[in-house]
């Protein structure tokens, strides 16, 4: 229960230092920021070790494992999940709209001229292309060496998992 705890505190507070810097400013580049944050945040965590309390230093290499392990996940999780709500969603713009309106709610004529303007795809090309994924080359979109990593990352999951070709 111990380990645990410590794996928990160590992401929570990679989670508290996400949230301050974004409170002072967005970075551009999020995603890169987000496996700074938390990986910087495991690494201290575990340079700072020999100084906890003694109830709650490692008992051994396994325990450090452990944590180191449980933070990875936890980031990589997050991350996935942060990339998914860090542009609003349809759903995410029709929910805010009609809780900002308070007990008058919202029409459906109101909420469909709303998202008339939201287009999913365009915000994520902006997404990928600010993250340095794709680039356009003379209106034409095109992978970056970052962009070819992710997408032989994701191909080599879906052979791993043998799924089919498609979105």
């Amino acid at each position: 229960m111990r380990v645990l705890a410590i794996a928990l505190a160590c992401s929570a507070a990679g989670f508290l230092v996400h949230w301050l810097v974004w409170r002072e400013r967005i970075p551009v580049r999020q995603t890169a920021w987000l496996l700074a944050i938390f990986s910087g945040t495991l690494a201290v965590a575990l340079a700072a070790a020999p100084w906890w309390p003694p109830a709650w230093r490692f008992a051994n290499p396994w325990e450090v494992l452990h944590v180191a392990i449980f933070h990875v996940a936890a980031m990589l999780a997050y991350i996935v999940a942060y990339s998914a709500i860090e542009e609003r969603s349809p759903s995410m713009t029709i929910l805010t709209r009609v809780a900002d309106s308070g007990g008058r709610g919202q029409s459906r004529e109101e909420l469909q001229s709303l998202l008339l303007d939201v287009s999913p795809v365009e915000i994520r090309l902006a997404a990928m292309l600010r993250d340095g994924i794709i680039r356009d080359e003379a209106g034409r979109l095109v992978l970056t060496a970052k962009g070819r990593a992710w997408a032989g990352t994701f191909a080599a999951w879906r052979r791993l998992l043998r799924f089919e070709l498609g979105g």
